[in-house]
C-alpha cells in the first residue's frame, strides 16, 4: 500500500477513519509505505505545512513519518531533506519526489515500486 504525497489531516486521517475497524487491522498486516508531501520545510501545494505550523509542529518529513508511526514499514523523502533520513524510525527511500514531468511521475513509481520490493 501507498500512502501518496498527501495532506496527512484532510487527506489520508479521513479515509482512514471512515474504513471498518477490522479492515484497519488487516492494513496492519500489508507492507505500508508514505511518500512526504513535505519537501524542505514546505508543500508543493495544499494547506499541509501551514496546518503543522498551525499545531505547533514543525513542517517536515519527519513530522510527516511520525503521524503515520506505528502504520508504516517505509517511508519516501525528497533528495531536499536526505539529512533527516536517520531521524525517521522507519526504513527510508531518499529519491526525488517532486513531479514536475511525466518522466519524474514515472522515475518515483519505478523507485516506490523497488522500495517496497525491498521491504
Amino acid at each position: 500500500v501507498v500512502i501518496c504525497p498527501s495532506n496527512p489531516w484532510v487527506s489520508i486521517d479521513p479515509i482512514l477513519a471512515v474504513c471498518k475497524s477490522d479492515w484497519q487491522s488487516d492494513l496492519r498486516t500489508k507492507t505500508i509505505i508514505a511518500v512526504s508531501p513535505i519537501i524542505g520545510g514546505q508543500t508543493v501545494k495544499g494547506p499541509a505545512a501551514k496546518m503543522y505550523q498551525e499545531l505547533g509542529i514543525t513542517p517536515s518529513a519527519v513530522a510527516v513519518a511520525e503521524h503515520y508511526r506505528g502504520l508504516l514499514k517505509g517511508f519516501v523523502l525528497d533528495k531536499t531533506d536526505s539529512e533527516l533520513a536517520e531521524k525517521i524510525n522507519v526504513l527510508t527511500l531518499v529519491t526525488n519526489t517532486l513531479m514536475k514531468h511525466l518522466t519524474d511521475r514515472a522515475q518515483l513509481a519505478n523507485d516506490v515500486l523497488h522500495f517496497i520490493g525491498s521491504l
